[in-house]
């Protein structure tokens, strides 16, 4: 099981969000506790290509989350709504297939 550090920029982050909205981000903060085990979360998080080292995890909602990996620990480093990222120009990725991934892909 990894641990999880959240960093003070998400802590302001979900200060701004409804309260349903923070119970579903420490949920899913409980679910990369089990990042080795849990096949559907590594699917559905990949590597950015821009920052080395950093993921982009899709979730059921409009919330993405972004984090790194270093050993035992998983340090989730921003949250952000699609609508800011397709503001800022999109997420790009590694290994798709035209360098970027969209934003509004739904996870079942």
């Amino acid at each position: 099981m990894k641990k999880v550090i959240i960093t003070p920029s998400v802590e302001i982050s979900m200060s701004s969000l409804k309260p349903d909205a923070v119970r579903q981000l420490q949920a899913w903060f409980d679910d990369l506790k089990r990042w080795d085990e849990d096949e559907a979360l590594r699917q559905n998080s990949v590597l950015l290509e821009t920052i080395p080292g950093v993921y982009y995890m899709r979730t059921a909602t409009d919330i993405r989350i972004f984090f790194r990996i270093d050993g035992d620990t998983i340090t989730v480093l921003d949250v952000a709504k699609i609508s800011a990222i397709l503001a800022s120009g999109g997420v790009h990725v590694s290994g798709s297939a035209n360098g970027t991934i969209n934003p509004e892909h739904k996870v079942k």
